[in-house]
């Protein structure tokens, strides 16, 4: 699964094309009551989640995009503009009424947020409202360059002229045990802060599930739980809603504290807390904190005291310990042969002369990973079938597409299992491969594995920037004249797309040892179909070349023989296919025996 925050999520609730076109003249009756000349809102909920089920992901509702990353601008006059990357050209056109939405597709040398800032400026839109608990304060200053004023709408705001959907109930929050997520919360908290003066104000969901090594599952596809955090030497003040029900082992855990309490009375438990701390330093992420929360930690600490720290604690965060390490290959086995299972049961079904469908496969995947004991999925199924494959974010298979014995899929898919972190694989593979493969299909699928294995393969220095590797993966495919519009790599742990870590074409991020990426080229031709092939890789220090680190693959599950064009493939491409292989077959994961 491609770099920062990509997958569709499951259209389980959905909207008329009615409802949202009276959504939208309901917002631009809020507008004008405000004097707005435009509104912007984010995908985001208040905790900057990257999975933000529908139901409360205020963006849907205005557009009926079910993509899980996307900006709109609406203008006072005109129809909505969604910003969306290459990941998402595709899936948008299909998904919104080109009536009510506008779909600005953006180039990979520019951002959803850059273009939009443009357009609010050529639109000459001088008052812009947000939504204050919903906006990155990295996002606000961006979209504050462009416009004259902008105007924060509080909390809730939107709700009173908007008919949004509750959320589901919380599960209960649990404890992992240490044998599977090694330091305890104390020694965190000693390694990150030097001083019992200062402190981290944390919203990344994933850092305080890693910070107080609890796990709650409270959205779509993340294993965390919904909370912020106040991050001490010596303590950790977890504020979560008042029905939150926290693991009694949690409660007794040293350094930790649950403060059980409605999120719009924060502010004045932070003052409490901060009239007993002292605090004299406190650090907070601005691409992971709403500008309401940032104007919380202005009046409660005063300007001097706060300051940003790009990234939060994810420096730490993103280094695996072995213990980390050892739970995570774990994990990764059981999903290798989940895989590896609902890839073999399609290709039984097909050569049974069955009738399965693309519904049919992603629900079987799901089973599959439940029989291996996943808690849960990191990400929703993409079972993209023949020229579904092309959809880089396809996540609404279809129960009227059956597949052929002569289909390419493309399956992407990961769980969570003990321990809670999580597992990302996509195979591409021929639904029967007695039969012959278009010469394409063997072409691309060949191209994508060349840059896998280069990649995979890649001996380089300590500190490698990831815009460097990122070329070890495009370069054959671009030799032919392909490439593609995501990021090669991302981060995994505790949610499956984790910053610290990222290989990409404009990716500065140092590669260090002991950090988990993702490698996942591919190549996608609309109306024909789609090959990706992800690996996710632990970076180790080389053990014969001093100053130089390489990767150590996790997932092995075999590549599809019949899409192979060996001709393609040089000597130590071949060799490199054959060790892999070699593995696969010795753990049972070789489709060389289907």
């Amino acid at each position: 699964m491609f770099s920062y925050g990509d997958h569709s999520m499951k259209k389980s609730f959905t909207l008329s094309i009615q409802t949202i076109s009276s959504n939208i003249e309901q917002l631009k009756k809020l507008m004008a009551s405000r004097n707005l000349d435009g509104m912007y809102i984010s995908s985001f909920d208040p905790f900057i989640s990257e999975y933000v089920p529908l139901e409360d992901n205020h963006r849907f509702y205005f557009t009926g995009f079910t993509g899980s990353m996307a900006e709109i601008l609406i203008p006072a006059n005109g129809r909505v503009r969604l910003y969306v990357d290459g990941r998402y050209h595709e899936q948008a056109d299909l998904e919104v009424d080109s009536k009510e939405v506008e779909v600005m597709k953006i180039s990979s040398d520019s951002s959803t947020t850059e273009e939009l800032a443009r357009d609010i400026k050529k639109l000459g839109i001088k008052r812009l409202g947000y939504e204050a608990d919903r906006t990155t304060l990295k996002y606000l200053k961006r979209i504050s360059e462009a416009a004259q004023e902008t105007v924060g709408l509080l909390a809730g705001e939107l709700g009173k002229s908007i008919e949004f959907s509750p959320l589901a109930p919380l599960k209960p929050v649990t404890f992992v045990p240490r044998n599977q997520r090694g330091r305890d919360t104390l020694e965190k908290t000693r390694m990150i802060l030097r001083s019992e003066k200062e402190a981290i104000y944390l919203t990344a969901l994933d850092s305080i599930a890693w910070m107080t090594n609890c796990r709650g599952y409270h959205l779509p596809f993340l294993s965390s739980f919904y909370s912020k955090a106040l991050v001490t030497k010596e303590r950790v003040y977890v504020f979560v809603s008042p029905e939150t029900v926290i693991d009694p082992k949690a409660k007794t855990e040293a350094g930790l504290e649950w403060i059980h309490l409605p999120f719009a009375n924060l502010p004045e438990e932070l003052e409490r807390l901060q009239n007993t701390l002292h605090l004299e330093r406190v650090f907070f992420d601005p691409g992971m904190i709403n500008s309401a929360d940032f104007g919380m930690l202005v009046r409660t600490f005063g300007t001097e005291k706060i300051s940003e720290k790009e990234g939060g604690v994810y420096e730490f965060q993103s280094i695996k310990e072995p213990v980390e390490l050892m739970q995570v290959e774990a994990s990764f086995r059981k999903s290798d042969q989940a895989i590896f299972k609902t890839i073999k049961w399609a290709k039984d079904s097909i050569k049974a002369g069955k009738r399965i469908t693309e519904l049919d496969l992603y629900h079987e995947t799901t089973k599959k990973y439940q029989a291996e004991g996943a808690v849960e999925q990191s990400f929703n199924t993409i079972a993209g079938v023949g020229p579904n494959g092309s959809i880089i974010h396809y996540g609404n298979p279809s129960d009227q597409l059956v597949i052929k014995d002569t289909d390419m899929i493309l399956l992407d898919s990961g769980g969570y299992f003990d321990g809670g972190w999580a597992t990302d694989t996509t195979r591409t593979f021929f639904a029967d491969g007695t039969k012959q493969p278009h010469p394409k299909m063997k072409e691309i699928y060949t191209l994508v594995l060349k840059g896998t294995l280069g990649l995979q393969n890649a001996v380089f220095p300590d500190g490698t920037r990831g815009n460097v590797l990122d070329g070890y993966a495009r370069g054959p495919m671009r030799k032919k004249g392909y490439d593609y519009n995501h990021g090669t790599g991302h981060g995994v742990g505790v949610h499956v797309h984790e910053p610290g870590v990222r290989i990409s074409s404009i990716s500065r991020v140092p590669m260090k040892e002991g950090q988990i990426v993702s490698i996942e080229p591919g190549i996608y031709i609309p109306g024909f179909g789609g090959v990706r092939l992800e690996n996710i890789a632990y970076v180790e220090r080389h053990p014969e070349y001093s100053g130089m680190l390489r990767f150590k693959c996790l997932v092995y599950i075999g590549f599809e023989e019949a899409l192979i064009d060996r001709e393609l493939l040089n000597s130590e491409e071949k060799a490199q296919l054959e060790a892999y292989e070699a593995e696969c077959l010795k753990r049972g994961t070789s489709l060389r025996a289907l």
